[in-house]
């Protein structure tokens, strides 16, 4: 058994005191010279941007939308011609041989690339060469889809195949004769 004297137990006591404050006392100089120094609150770097320039988006029109030659039985009707070259006749009319089938474009630009097709969105008008009568064409189709499909520039070029829908009258609305108009297409990048 060990006797420690209440005189030297005081003691003791007051130098552990002294020097866990001791201890406390060198943390906290410690920590107020760290966080008294400079430390930065933010830094500069110097970072990159990089930008490419691509080809620009082309079309060429290939094959004209050509309805054909179609001769009118009494009231009239319409003629579909599809994206991949169908062409069938609704009510008096009659379809003849002859040449006929979808617009056609070549679509050019930086490969790989995906783009948009945007259709006419109103109807088309032909008119009559000598008597200035119309027909309407609507209904427009292409393949690939229009829109916002995944239509890519395989190598650098796409073909893109247009249909539509001819609205013919009587033959006193549409007397015999060629007719032409123009319509217009949108091909972006997308």
């Amino acid at each position: 058994m060990i006797f420690i004297c209440p005189f030297f137990m005081n003691r003791f006591s007051k130098l552990n005191l002294f020097i866990h404050m001791r201890h406390l006392f060198i943390a906290f100089i410690t920590s107020m010279l760290i966080f008294s120094g400079k430390i930065p609150a933010q830094i500069t770097i110097v970072a990159q941007a990089t930008a490419e320039i691509i080809d620009a988006l082309s079309a060429n029109e290939t094959n004209q939308l050509h309805f054909g030659r179609f001769a009118i039985e009494s009231n009239g009707g319409q003629i579909i011609i599809t994206p991949e070259g169908n062409r069938t006749a609704q009510g008096a009319i009659t379809l003849v041989s002859g040449p006929n089938g979808p617009g056609q474009f070549e679509v050019t630009g930086y490969p790989e690339a995906s783009f948009i097709i945007q259709l006419p969105d109103a109807p088309t008008i032909l008119f009559h060469q000598g008597s200035g009568k119309t027909m309407q064409v609507d209904n427009w189709v292409s393949e690939p889809p229009a829109g916002n499909g995944p239509n890519t520039l395989a190598n650098g070029s796409s073909l893109v195949s247009i249909g539509a829908t001819l609205t013919v009258g009587s033959l006193d609305e549409n007397p015999i004769g060629i007719y032409q108009g123009t319509f217009q297409l949108t091909f972006a990048y997308n």
